[in-house]
């Protein structure tokens, strides 16, 4: 089953950023559906993200990796590394940054023993924004788009594998009682991790439905055993 791909973010910019990040692409190859502007709400209470769909996933594949080596120059890091440090370095006295980079695709991974939690922020809204700012400092340095994550104490990886447990548990209840059964409402980012882990099971299917700002996914079974229900 092909997933129909939506991204959301507080503008349609910062939607479409997310977008190419996940997508590995430039903005220019970016060909999406504007679904929603979002709105602000009453004094910042109520509003609305605004969310993309992309359209004709398949031509906005990115390039694999060893044709875009060959004809890619390395990505410039030296200012994107040392606008980083100084960020750190005024929070944290201790700390480690490994960095990987993948086509347009940088991810600074930090480590220390403090505690970096206010870097992240609620919700994620601090470090958003501080990807949102190296990713401008580095499209500017290398003149084209370059996309930034940060993965601060393996946070990202470790709240990727805590929803991949939980969908799992939830597939195997669905087939176990064959009766639908819902998630928690998500925003995109996460939604994406859960319909790969579905579609890897061909017993169940899925469906989602807007629930304010987020979208709540439904596990279903794929055939009804009636003796079951």
């Amino acid at each position: 089953m092909s997933i129909q791909k939506e991204y959301e973010g507080k503008t349609v910019t910062d939607a479409t950023i997310e977008a190419c990040k996940d997508l590995g692409i430039n903005r220019e190859d970016l060909n999406f559906e504007v679904i929603s502007e979002g709105t602000t709400g009453l004094l910042g209470i109520g509003g609305r993200n605004a969310v993309i769909k992309i359209l004709n996933q398949d031509a906005n594949k990115a390039p694999s990796t060893e044709s875009a080596s060959a004809n890619v120059e390395p990505i410039k890091l030296e200012k994107l590394e040392e606008i980083f440090n100084q960020i750190i370095n005024h929070f944290v006295d201790d700390s480690s940054i490994e960095v990987e980079t993948n086509d347009r695709n940088v991810l600074l991974k930090l480590k220390s023993d403090s505690n970096l939690g206010f870097l992240i922020g609620k919700k994620g809204e601090m470090i958003k924004n501080i990807e949102f700012l190296l990713s401008r400092v580095a499209s500017k340095e290398n003149s084209e788009s370059i996309f930034v994550s940060i993965d601060i104490n393996s946070f990202r990886e470790k709240k990727d594998k805590e929803l991949i447990d939980r969908v799992v548990t939830l597939i195997d209840k669905v087939i176990s009682i064959n009766r639908p059964l819902s998630l928690n409402p998500m925003n995109s980012y996460e939604r994406r991790i859960c319909y790969l882990e579905i579609e890897k099971n061909s017993e169940v299917t899925y469906k989602t439905k807007e629930v304010g700002m987020l979208k709540k996914i439904t596990i279903l079974p794929k055939v009804i055993d009636k003796n079951l229900s």
